[in-house]
């Protein structure tokens, strides 16, 4: 039986390109969000930069945007992480920046087999990954629909702020009507703030 659960791992001398690039400039910073998407990686970095490191940051960015006085948003590329992460089948969660090259990523994952699957694609990249925690989900857990709906309306877009696919859209892709879809990601949403409360009280 697949079992989902949250896992922490740990990628010890990460091959992300923004963390490099503000190592080399010798930059005060810390990374606030990451957000993949397919074939680029969004960061939202808190750092003091001055003008002629942030020249230097753009040259080997998509794109660079000052939020303001000490953020900055960052596009990249993606790094090999970002990448296998996007393209498997886990839920990246949370990610925290736990030294200046390490971090700890929690994640969902459907079964113990995609984690392994994740860990022997970070193995073959040349990613050095410790799995921290690993604990199953209780009773209320999704059903495999709910958790692949919900997945598939987060990677794209449904959830964010400028709502890249409608409703109606995302129905058809999947193949079901609208009203069905709306029911299948309340349920899967009612169980993931059930669990998210749980866990903060």
């Amino acid at each position: 039986m697949k079992k989902a659960a949250e896992v922490a791992v740990l990628i010890d001398d990460h091959p992300c390109e923004v963390m490099r690039a503000l190592g080399r400039l010798g930059a005060k910073a810390r990374t606030e969000r990451i957000k993949l998407r397919e074939g680029s990686t969004d960061h939202v970095v808190e750092a003091e930069l001055n003008e002629a490191q942030l020249a230097e940051l753009k040259k080997g960015a998509v794109k660079v945007v000052r939020l303001g006085e000490n953020r900055v948003w960052v596009r990249t590329n993606g790094c090999v992480v970002c990448k296998l992460l996007y393209s498997s089948d886990v839920v990246v969660e949370k990610v925290k920046v736990a030294g200046e090259r390490s971090v700890v990523y929690a994640l969902l994952v459907p079964s113990m087999a995609s984690l392994r699957e994740l860990l022997r694609g970070l193995k073959d990249a040349g990613v050095k990954a410790t799995v921290l925690s690993v604990s199953e989900l209780s009773g209320e857990d999704m059903t495999e629909r709910q958790r692949e709906v919900l997945k598939l309306a987060y990677k794209m877009g449904y959830f964010d702020p400028d709502r890249k696919i409608t409703l109606t859209e995302l129905a058809e892709r999947i193949g079901v009507k609208a009203p069905t879809l709306e029911e299948i990601l309340r349920r899967a949403l009612r169980k993931a703030v059930k669990y998210y409360l749980d866990r903060t009280e």
